[in-house]
């Protein structure tokens, strides 16, 4: 931890693996590869200043932001790959309601027929029961309505405007050991670009979706997730996507 003055926060977080046989993207698992040996080595810089007003279920205002890079050592030949992301939200007129702009771009000096340097994107990316954030359409690698690490690039712009409305909140909705305590529905619409310096591989999509997240609380102190979502990507020369979502966030 670098600063911590809530609400702003700066922490470094550094790591390192070695790994071998590989026949998947470590941080991509729909992307196939054939890998003997890989050593990674990588460091996240995080910042985070963000508020929201009494009785809120989300964050209303604010900004955060991520600065990235990993070095990869793959059959012995170096691969670089580094990332930005910044996001600024506001509050709305209407109670607990807030516009974020979220972006992210990034890029690798590195050949882009090597998948290693490839950045890749597609789908929410939440799993049928997840322990993570339920609001994984933020993440820079996530892109609703698309398949999952379906479109990649070694460079890349992202941005996407979310609408968060206010939830809906349930007094009676349940039992003293199950019970629903609010609905949390959002919005968005994003686009996306790679390779960007490279007309004649550069690939572009925007998406437009929306999720509806259910809070419940079993046993007076478990608190779960359960999510729902959906979204249709659109990419010139292709009929439009449509993807949809359930997952269940199990505990806090």
């Amino acid at each position: 931890m670098l600063l911590y003055d809530e609400p702003r926060r700066v922490d470094l977080t550094v790591g390192g693996s070695y790994m071998g046989n590989l026949d998947r993207l470590p941080a991509y698992q729909n992307v196939a590869v054939a890998v003997t040996r890989m050593g990674s080595f990588d460091a996240k810089l995080n910042f985070t200043n963000v508020r929201g007003s009494m009785g809120k279920v989300d964050e209303e205002k604010g900004q955060t932001g991520t600065l990235a890079m990993e070095v990869d050592r793959v059959d012995g030949r170096n691969v670089l790959g580094t990332y930005g992301t910044f996001d600024v939200g506001v509050p709305l007129p209407v109670p607990h309601s807030s516009i974020w702009l979220r972006s992210a771009a990034g890029f690798s000096p590195n050949d882009a027929n090597n998948l290693f340097a490839n950045f890749y994107f597609g789908a929410f990316g939440n799993n049928w029961v997840d322990s993570r954030t339920e609001k994984r359409y933020r993440e820079f690698y996530s892109f609703p309505g698309l398949g999952l690490d379906e479109v990649g690039g070694r460079n890349f712009v992202k941005t996407m405007v979310e609408l968060n409305l206010p939830p809906w909140r349930f007094a009676h909705a349940g039992s003293p050991g199950a019970y629903l305590t609010w609905m949390r529905p959002a919005m968005f619409v994003g686009g996306l670009a790679t390779n960007i310096d490279a007309p004649v591989i550069r690939r572009t999509a925007a998406d437009v979706g929306g999720q509806l997240d259910f809070r419940f609380t079993v046993l007076s102190d478990l608190d779960m997730t359960l999510s729902v979502g959906g979204a249709v990507a659109f990419r010139k020369g292709h009929a439009p996507s449509r993807e949809a979502m359930v997952s269940l966030k199990v505990l806090r």
